[in-house]
């Protein structure tokens, strides 16, 4: 059996990447996206891939977005579910400024949303899987290196506040929670000087996840799977 991951969204960049990266090791791949556009890159991966990827649309910040996953993974069981979707927020960045829906809408799309989910779908990770979220070094309060993108940084912040807490509440472990740092990565938000590929990351994330298979903790990592204070 091969195994399986879950990648919330897919659709382009580091998303798309990972989708790419999986397969390439020979995973079965589930690629959420809000809309499968035709033509699109993951379309045509889709094509080439039938197989072995299966692609799922859902708007994952609905409250019911779970079950959607639910009834597209029936009954298979998860060695990993990756929760990657995330928005920029306010692109002038100033909490002056910031209107309360699009605050809303930044800590609903990469805090609030993606751990809810994944409590929601936690039955789905087998025993000693993975459960990842992709962060920020921005979102370490020690090394506040959000200062250039502090409602963004604040978003990520409490992500991790919000994975913290899961793990607090419980007794053990059955998985690994994992917040990542991808590093600065040559996306549409990272701009064309970041120094990484998105295959780079890509690649280095992977390895990272599966080392993490059956350690059954809590960490924060960055690509290279270096520790980075909370």
């Amino acid at each position: 059996m091969k195994r399986q991951i879950l990648i919330c969204g897919a659709s382009r960049g580091l998303g798309l990447g990972l989708v790419r990266a999986f397969l390439d090791a020979d995973w079965q791949v589930h690629a959420v996206v809000r809309e499968l556009r035709p033509a699109s890159p993951l379309e045509a991966l889709r094509s080439q891939r039938a197989n072995d990827l299966q692609v799922i649309t859902c708007d994952l910040n609905r409250r019911d977005a779970w079950c959607t996953l639910a009834a597209a993974l029936q009954d298979r069981r998860l060695d990993c579910a990756l929760f990657n979707a995330g928005v920029y927020g306010p692109s002038h960045q100033d909490p002056r400024q910031a209107e309360s829906e699009d605050i809303g809408q930044l800590f609903l799309a990469n805090a609030v949303a993606p751990i809810r989910l994944a409590q929601q779908l936690a039955e789905h990770v087998v025993d000693g899987g993975v459960m990842a979220f992709m962060s920020s070094q921005m979102a370490s309060l020690q090394l506040a290196l959000a200062a250039d993108m502090p409602l963004y940084g604040a978003s990520k912040a409490a992500l991790n506040s919000l994975l913290r807490s899961w793990q607090m509440q419980l007794p053990q472990l059955p998985w690994s929670l994992l917040a990542l740092h991808p590093g600065w990565v040559r996306t549409d938000m990272g701009g064309d000087a970041a120094p990484l590929s998105v295959e780079q990351s890509a690649s280095a994330l992977h390895q990272v996840i599966t080392g993490q298979l059956g350690r059954r903790e809590c960490a924060f990592l960055d690509y290279q799977g270096q520790p980075l204070p909370w």
